[in-house]
């Protein structure tokens, strides 16, 4: 059995984005992020499944450490080490963090109509903003799932 990690894309999409957060968490974020490419290049669908994949991964991690606080999460901002208005976030970090809110809720309607609002204006920003997007999701979820491993370990 091998334990290398993939540097390829994978037949099953879940593994490839178990890949991807396994490289990030190994600090190679480059790699990770470029395996995430595939889901983009393969049109909306793939990528906003790839999104909810990335914003469960959160979930997952985050209800480990807050067991019952599902339906209860919230979006507070900092700047600086003060609380901002979500509107004043850059339109791909303000995505992350409203589109796992709402799948860590349970409301992915709200998160599909996010993913909507994001990339699908017609504006020349939009995939500019999704990668951004997409890039805030990734931390979010190597990030999570690291705290979570480091809890559990101790």
């Amino acid at each position: 059995m091998s334990t290398d990690i993939p540097t390829e894309p994978c037949e099953d999409p879940t593994e490839t984005i178990m890949a991807a957060v396994a490289h990030g968490m190994n600090g190679n974020r480059d790699t990770g992020i470029l395996l995430l490419g595939t889901f983009l290049k393969d049109g909306p669908t793939p990528t906003v499944s790839m999104c909810a994949a990335l914003a469960n991964m959160v979930t997952v991690a985050t209800e480990q450490q807050n067991p019952g606080a599902r339906g209860t999460y919230g979006l507070v901002a900092y700047q600086n080490n003060a609380p901002i208005n979500a509107s004043a976030m850059s339109p791909g970090l303000r995505f992350a963090s409203q589109f796992t809110a709402a799948w860590m809720n349970d409301q992915p309607q709200t998160a599909y109509a996010l993913f909507n609002a994001l990339c699908r204006t017609g504006k020349p920003d939009d995939a500019k903003n999704l990668a951004d997007g997409v890039h805030a999701l990734y931390d979010m979820a190597v990030t999570s799932t690291q705290q979570w491993i480091k809890k559990t370990a101790t």
